[in-house]
């Protein structure tokens, strides 16, 4: 799969499209098939290194935690969510390191 991705922090950063592995899902989780994500003022932040001082993350490092797309697998837990449903989401900052192992 396709993840945006920063490599290092800069004043004028830059994402990377990489080919990254489709992560392995829990009992509680879904993978979503993103349609659009979004970059938004604290992405912005991260990029350009202004956060690093409270966050310091690893390269490289997913971003784009505003997104829409399909759910493409669920786990055995997950009840309330169907194949094929359309959602949007914006996954926590402290998820950003989820991203980044994926």
């Amino acid at each position: 799969m396709k993840a945006a991705q920063l490599e290092k922090y800069a004043k004028d950063f830059t994402l990377q499209v990489n080919e990254i592995p489709v992560p392995e899902i829990g009992a509680n989780d879904v993978l979503v098939k993103v349609k659009t994500a979004a970059v938004n003022p604290v992405d912005s932040l991260i990029g350009t290194g202004s956060l690093k001082l409270i966050q310091n993350y690893k390269f490289p490092l997913t971003m784009g935690n505003e997104l829409t797309g399909i759910i493409e697998k669920r786990g055995s837990k997950v009840t309330d969510i169907q194949l094929g449903e359309a959602v949007y989401t914006r996954l926590p900052v402290q998820k950003l390191e989820r991203l980044q192992n994926m």
